[in-house]
């Protein structure tokens, strides 16, 4: 199994710069022990093909999207992924989200210490977008290319 720093430069190795992003979907775990999963579809609009990137296991996710700017730059709104293995910035983000957590949990039951415990094997990787940034914190990810049957369909 790669490290979380050989995750991270390989999905900031991936040139989606000018993609259109047409839709970005989370399948929450539904039962303890499952994993959460996000999709994100890209559409290379000059070659007429179609990747969708997928975060396994995550953790955690923020998505901040201006409409108005995002449709504003499209199709090429897609600008560049990143990716880091850097804990201080995972344990920040997981921290800076606790915020939003909206329930409260007793000390023995507090979920906060396992995923901090979890931040050094985790990957913290960014879509940028022009109108806005998908940030997700998960272990990993994969890359599928549809078929240009797909490809030429509209999701």
């Amino acid at each position: 199994m790669p490290t979380p720093a050989e995750i991270a430069e390989k999905f900031s190795a991936i040139d989606a710069h000018d993609d259109t992003v047409e839709g970005f979907v989370l399948h929450p775990a539904e039962k303890r022990g499952a994993k959460a999963r996000v999709e994100v579809t890209l559409f290379r609009h000059w070659l007429g093909t179609r990747r969708v990137l997928t975060f396994t296991d995550c953790r955690n996710l923020d998505l901040v999207v201006d409409g108005d700017v995002l449709r504003g730059n499209a199709p090429n709104n897609t600008a560049v992924l990143e990716a880091t293995a850097d804990a201080d910035q995972i344990v920040a983000v997981m921290r800076r989200h606790r915020r939003s957590w909206n329930v409260s949990y007793e000390k023995t039951i507090d979920p906060m210490p396992g995923k901090l415990a979890a931040a050094g094997s985790s990957v913290l990787f960014r879509v940028r977008l022009f109108g806005g940034v998908l940030v997700v914190v998960a272990r990993s990810f994969t890359v599928k290319r549809l078929p240009k049957s797909q490809a030429t369909d509209h999701l």
